[in-house]
């Protein structure tokens, strides 16, 4: 009897030690299964992560070519008036014309450059520049038209433009130089064309046509 106890409790051990460790089984697959389910999920949330990040940047580096292709223009313009706003003049009158309008067709990258009064006549031209005798035509019209939008009182326009099928712009600038009425006429693409990228040489060419030559003593 004593045995029969003895090995009962021996059976009974070991039944509760193999259910724990059945038990400790099933709970360590399934602590691996969490951490296996965990360790997905957190791979995901980082793959997101990951897509959104680069979402994100591809977003910024949009913005940021949007915003240059818009800047461009704009620091186009401003190079080139600076550029215009420090050109270099000789002592002679008509060499320094020709020099000027080269210098503006240079620094402004135009295709031609031409100086002229209000009847249409040529004071100057850039070298190199072809059918200087046609934009002077041109000129002469533009000069034509704002004349007659002037009419009646209104405002005079200081510059005209016209662009073709070929994407050129041609831009009459008037002004004025000591009561007389003259054009600047430069043709380009349209980006570099704006009347106000040519202000700044309406200064030195101003000077240029205002300068007289000095009485010598024997005068």
């Amino acid at each position: 009897m004593m045995i029969l106890s003895i090995l009962i409790g021996l059976g009974a051990a070991v039944l509760l030690l193999t259910a724990g460790y059945l038990f400790g089984i099933r709970r360590g697959r399934q602590a691996r299964a969490d951490l296996r389910d965990q360790n997905l999920a957190a791979a995901e949330e980082l793959t997101r992560l990951r897509e959104r990040d680069l979402q994100h940047r591809q977003e910024d580096e949009s913005l940021r070519t949007t915003i240059q292709r818009i800047l461009n223009p704009l620091i186009r313009q401003e190079q080139i008036s600076f550029d215009l706003a420090h050109l270099e003049s000789s002592p002679d009158q008509q060499r320094d014309l020709v020099a000027l309008l080269d210098q503006i067709a240079e620094k402004g990258n135009y295709a031609a450059v031409l100086l002229s009064d209000e009847q249409g006549w040529t004071l100057a031209g850039s070298g190199g520049a072809a059918d200087l005798d046609r934009l002077g035509a041109t000129s002469s019209l533009l000069m034509l038209l704002a004349d007659r939008l002037s009419r009646d009182g209104s405002p005079t326009p200081m510059s005209l433009m016209v662009s073709d099928s070929d994407n050129r712009v041609t831009l009459c600038r008037l002004f004025s130089v000591e009561n007389q009425r003259l054009l600047l006429t430069v043709v380009g693409v349209t980006a570099q064309v704006t009347a106000a990228a040519l202000d700044p040489a309406l200064i030195k060419l101003g000077a240029a046509l205002s300068r007289k030559k000095r009485p010598t003593a024997e005068e």
